[in-house]
């Protein structure tokens, strides 16, 4: 099976093609490499094309690093996308990504690129920081635990802020109309274990404001936080089921804790099921993701935990997705997050919708 970064490259030589179902168009910047890995750390930031690199983007009174679309007008941004990374904490990877598939929609549906800005913060380890990537001065969570909005581990001054509490930082960030008058929609996007913490930060979030120009894109998760006590396949023997990150019984971070406190998990469901998240799972995505049995009890598969997660959306909402949500199956499509997004129901949500 090709790379990545190889199938990018051919991309160029090529005007248009079909992979995973999906057509492909000439202009695709190849992925850029960085030193190190999701295990031992990564050791750098490296260069992007069409973005710039802020290792110390303001987010509160603490620093992170971000990507963010270079020489924009911010008076001239209609539509931000905030691209969260996966599993490998990869931001840049994920930054290009979505920046390609900005591209097709240019190319295909007339989007104008320079009223679109695309932003990938970069929440990095204690790997990273032993690795160089990181600084001492920045936050840092565990190697997952930004994913489902635990407090940060580092630096070592500054304590209980969740990696929530950050995004809730950017999407201010965009929202100020000071900065970004004409600002439209803001779409919050993750695929993977990006779209585990997109669909998890859309049901905590605390606060409702500017919630008509907020919308949430959530591609083939590993797992979801399940809006009910019952799963499609229970296991008596899996303690701690419902859970969270997978549930909402117990164990609630401290982020949503005192929402949950107040709301109880009728009233946080009520008003997840009221924001507008758009779904989307590609039909060939048959692979396990995450094997804690907590996660099984939703399927046995990315695409199975999918089905069954919209089967619960419509028990809940009189036979129906709710009528601020969506759903795309992404025909012939794994767990790619490429194939996701330059897939054309995902580019209207992604950048039209």
């Amino acid at each position: 099976m090709f790379s990545q970064s190889l199938k990018l490259t051919l991309l160029s030589f090529v005007a248009t093609s079909v992979w995973a179902g999906v057509v492909r168009r000439q202009q695709s910047n190849p992925s850029p490499g960085a030193s190190g890995s999701m295990e031992t750390g990564w050791q750098n930031m490296p260069e992007v094309t069409d973005a710039t690199a802020y290792p110390d983007f303001a987010v509160g009174s603490n620093t992170m690093p971000v990507y963010q679309t270079t020489d924009q007008v911010d008076s001239s941004i209609e539509r931000a996308v905030i691209v969260f990374p996966g599993k490998a904490r990869d931001c840049w990877y994920y930054w290009n990504s979505m920046n390609n598939a900005l591209y097709r929609a240019a190319a295909q549906d007339g989007v104008d690129r320079s009223k679109v800005s695309i932003m990938a913060p970069c929440f990095f380890s204690q790997e990273d920081l032993a690795a160089g990537a990181a600084k001492d001065t920045q936050l840092t969570w565990g190697r997952t635990t930004w994913v489902s909005g635990h407090y940060n581990e580092g630096p070592s001054s500054v304590s209980d802020v969740s990696s929530y509490d950050v995004v809730d930082s950017l999407v201010s960030y965009y929202m100020d109309s000071s900065a970004f008058p004409n600002l439209k929609t803001l779409v919050i996007a993750g695929h993977s274990a990006g779209a585990q913490m997109t669909q998890r930060y859309a049901l905590m979030r605390s606060s409702d404001g500017d919630a008509d120009r907020l919308h949430y894109w959530v591609a083939n998760p590993g797992s979801l936080l399940w809006l009910t006590e019952d799963r499609p396949a229970p296991n008596a023997d899996c303690a701690g089921f419902d859970d969270y990150k997978y549930g909402l019984s117990a164990k609630i971070p401290g982020y949503g804790l005192g929402d949950f406190n107040s709301m109880k998990r009728e009233g946080l469901v009520s008003r997840y099921n009221g924001r507008q998240v758009h779904y989307a799972w590609g039909t060939a995505d048959d692979g396990p993701g995450d094997t804690r049995c907590q996660a099984v009890t939703q399927g046995a598969s990315h695409l199975e935990r999918g089905k069954n997660f919209v089967s619960v959306l419509e028990s809940l909402n009189s036979g129906s997705v709710p009528s601020s949500q969506s759903v795309d199956w992404i025909e012939g499509v794994s767990h790619d997050n490429d194939g996701m997004m330059n897939a054309a129901a995902s580019l209207v949500k992604l950048f039209q919708l």
